[in-house]
């Protein structure tokens, strides 16, 4: 069952700084991620105080370091990906110990702590039992680590995590247990995926069971972390929940099918209660008031995953699309549950952080584009320029639709549209031609990338007429303003750049201030945001025009290849 207690709070405009005041009240935000755990401090004015990170493959800081990325591909199986527990815990110590030692604020002015976790990873507890020395703990003459403490506790060593991809066949039973992959689409959010957490943990009751009869507590990296902070089960929130195929999205309970599916008495071992990521967990743990002299009436709030987070923190209000444009191409959106789509398709749907109510009903929209900032810096080096002033120059020798050329760039297997790999270049006339003029080339490749994610949020019923107001955008191209007026053209909408490298760390500490001060729309933009383009009419004809034809061509491209 969920919790419906938590009040609702909104956000208020603030740009983020350099500050330092050691009398205000602080607020701690965490992002154990892929391979780092990150940490921000901001104060009552969400104003920066401190960041720090810590790296999983750095030997000289971590005795449980991984080496050479942080995470351990298997020799015998390169689809299993997993992380060591003890990488995590010692990780948290190390970030505690270091927030201490640099002496820029008293680690006791923190009142309130939240985070995040890497999406639809998991962790295996064996027994809680450790936990009380934990919550309970008094220092003695001994320097006691996270580690000593839990050594015993956990089931399974080593994390699947969401670069895991060794559950094909788990996930076709899935499927077939609740009918077809639209079923779960309709269901959880999702088609059935190998990193969700939900095959994960499937494989490890098909392929271990003595691993998983024995495991009393399955958690997301998410809740893990809650759970070390409050020095007990912590419950898993709703959106992050979202990305486990396990969750019903709209009755915000489990799915007592895919429940059955996975693993036996499965609901017990992920326990009934679930959470909204504004949720007050109670105080922190006696082991942090001890060793780093946290208060100990710091209040625990409940973590969520990495994706809903960054929302949280770069999204003033749900009228806000999200994109950032990195190795992978992501967006982010809200969209009333009512016009959920009524088919499947490869993108995902989670219980929006920004809400705090059922009634609300409001779900996050996210879209993964695979090939991103490695295409664009492909297609730079074969144009011959340097760097984006110099695609700049090139986008200028061209109009706006490019003449009528399209491009479709997807150099790996790409995920919307699905699997798809290749190079198509098409002309005026829908005529499929070999190369492109590097101008054209260039102009193919932007408009592209930015009529896809037009497309594919349509495709998902996103209003952008009623319910968009503008586009936030993060991420190394952020800082071309040709590209950022091109997406502002195709889009109708204005174009805000935000600059926010720790955006999940900072959606939790935000959290934080919004569940421990309760105050109403205390926060509408926590980003400095800065207008970089704002819509040309006559652009957006050409191109409203020209995503028709996009379209199209899409569909043939995928239909050729299909056969």
């Amino acid at each position: 069952m969920t919790n419906n207690n938590t009040k609702d709070v909104c956000r208020s405009e603030c740009i983020l700084m350099s500050h330092k005041n050691e009398s205000q009240r602080l607020y701690l935000g965490l992002d154990l991620s892929t391979q780092q755990l990150k940490g921000i401090v901001i104060d009552e004015q969400l104003q920066t105080i401190s960041e720090q990170a810590i790296s999983f493959n750095d030997k000289s800081t971590l005795v449980h370091h991984v080496q050479p990325n942080g995470f351990i591909i298997d020799k015998d199986d390169n689809r299993c990906v997993t992380t060591p527990v003890y990488v995590f815990l010692e990780a948290i110590d190390v970030l505690f110990q270091k927030l201490r030692d640099q002496k820029k604020f008293d680690l006791s002015n923190i009142v309130g702590v939240s985070g995040c976790g890497q999406q639809h990873g998991s962790v295996y507890w064996k027994t809680s039992s450790e936990l009380e020395k934990i919550k309970n703990f008094h220092a003695g003459g001994e320097n006691v680590s996270l580690v000593d403490l839990l050594q015993s506790s956990f089931s399974r060593i080593d994390c699947p995590i969401w670069m895991d991809s060794s559950t094909t066949e788990e996930c076709q039973i899935l499927e077939k247990a609740v009918g077809n992959a639209e079923n779960l689409f309709q269901i959880t959010g999702s088609k059935a995926y190998e990193r969700f957490t939900g095959s994960q943990i499937m494989k490890v009751a098909r392929k271990t069971p003595d691993i998983y009869a024995q495991t009393e507590r399955i958690q997301l990296i998410s809740n893990f972390l809650a759970t070390i902070l409050l020095g007990e089960y912590a419950p898993i929130d709703l959106s992050d929940g979202s990305g486990m195929n396990l969750l019903d999205i709209r009755q915000h309970q489990w799915s007592n099918e895919c429940l059955n599916a996975c693993g036996k008495e499965l609901e017990k071992k992920l326990s009934a209660k679930l959470v909204y990521p504004r949720t007050a967990l109670g105080p922190i743990a006696s082991y942090f008031v001890e060793r780093y002299g946290l208060n100990k009436q710091c209040q625990v709030v409940s973590c969520t995953g990495d994706n809903p987070s960054s929302y949280y923190a770069l999204a003033s209000d749900p009228k806000t699309i999200v994109i950032s444009l990195g190795t992978s191409d992501t967006v982010m959106a809200s969209i009333p549950a009512a016009a959920m789509p009524k088919e499947a398709f490869a993108g995902h749907l989670l219980v929006n952080p920004l809400t705090s109510y059922p009634e609300s009903n409001l779900l996050m929209l996210l879209l993964c584009f695979k090939n991103g900032s490695l295409v664009r810096e492909r297609v730079r080096e074969e144009t011959g320029t340097k760097d984006w002033k110099g695609m700049s120059e090139l986008l200028g020798q061209t109009p706006s639709a490019n003449k009528g050329v399209i491009g479709y760039f997807y150099d790996d297997h790409e995920i919307l549209p699905h699997n798809v790999q290749g190079r198509f270049y098409f002309n005026a006339d829908g005529e499929q031609v070999n190369d492109l003029e590097a101008a054209s080339k260039v102009r193919a490749l932007v408009e592209g990338q930015l009529l896809a994610k037009r497309l594919y949020l349509q495709r998902a019923n996103v209003d952008l007429n009623n319910n968009v107001d503008q586009i936030v955008v993060t991420g190394g191209a952020s800082v071309n303003t040709d590209l950022l007026q091109i997406l502002a053209d195709i889009f109708a909408k204005p174009v805000y750049t935000a600059s926010a490298p720790n955006s999940g760390a900072l959606g939790g500490a935000l959290r934080a201030v919004d569940v421990i001060n309760q105050k109403p729309n205390t926060v509408s933009s926590t980003v400095e945001c800065v207008v970089a383009a704002n819509p040309r009419g006559e652009y957006t004809s050409l191109y409203d025009d020209m995503l028709n034809r996009y379209a199209k061509l899409e569909d043939k491209i995928v239909q050729d290849k299909k056969q």
